[in-house]
């Protein structure tokens, strides 16, 4: 399902994908001085934080791993100059490629996990002893003023599953055995020209179709109509309407 979504929006995603670049410029800015052997990207989407991988370890082996198909189609295509990237289709919760890595990272892709327990259990078992695992994850607070829209409007449709906290990651992470050198966690406001960009760039990113979005029946037209108005009264801003993006991210070692 997931990987269905994001297939679906790999040639959209990144018109509107500013929240999670400044996530991926925030991972990479949380890595030691290192030059690593050998790199494991898990979730790289349409190449957001690979891109900015291939800048500062321009030739070093990477696998990058992603659940969704055309995703993985896509970025193929996108970063055919880089050989060193290999590109393969699988889930951060089972992967298993015969080698440990010294080095992990991940931006925008585990807070979709169907299991992130199991996520965080299995990226442990990837990384080297001494490695590092570099995390960015949009957490619970992400979009909170869609949801209290929705919720307002309709509350028997409202999804019953929600992003992680701060403090289940953290934890989950813990649990895992990783060791936290270094973390940040920060909420900032994107401002949209107004409430149907707002709704159209989120749904160009796969996010509406989600199970932390979609709740056990669709809006219909008339909801619909009355949450684009309601948002666009309840949380306007200078130059059109806000979304908060609620993040987290952390350097870890094994």
């Amino acid at each position: 399902m997931i990987g269905q979504r994001f297939s679906a929006a790999a040639e959209t995603y990144d018109r509107h994908a500013r929240p999670q670049l400044a996530l991926a410029q925030s991972v990479i800015s949380m890595l030691p001085e290192m030059y690593p052997e050998q790199i494991l990207e898990l979730g790289p989407g349409t190449g957001q934080l690979t891109r900015l991988l291939t800048q500062r370890f321009p030739e070093v082996p990477t696998d990058a791993v992603d659940v969704a198909e055309k995703m993985i189609e896509h970025s193929r295509v996108k970063f055919s100059k880089f050989p060193n990237i290999n590109w393969i289709v699988g889930d951060a919760q089972t992967f298993w490629g015969g080698d440990r890595y010294p080095l992990i990272v991940s931006s925008s892709a585990l807070h979709w996990v169907d299991d992130l327990k199991a996520a965080c259990e299995n990226i442990y078992e990837l990384l080297e002893p001494g490695g590092y695992f570099a995390l960015g994850m949009m957490l619970k607070g992400t979009l909170k003023e869609l949801h209290e829209t929705r919720r307002q409007i309709a509350p028997e449709k409202t999804p019953e599953i929600t992003l992680p906290s701060y403090d289940e990651v953290k934890a989950c992470l813990q649990k895992a055995g990783f060791h936290l050198e270094r973390r940040q966690h920060a909420e900032e406001e994107i401002i949209y020209t107004d409430a149907n960009a707002f709704l159209k760039a989120i749904h160009e990113q796969g996010v509406t179709g989600g199970k932390v979005s979609a709740g056990n029946a669709p809006l219909n037209r008339a909801e619909l109509g009355q949450l684009v108005a309601d948002y666009q009264e309840t949380y306007p801003s200078d130059g059109g309407i806000y979304a908060t993006y609620e993040t987290a991210t952390f350097l870890l070692t094994k």
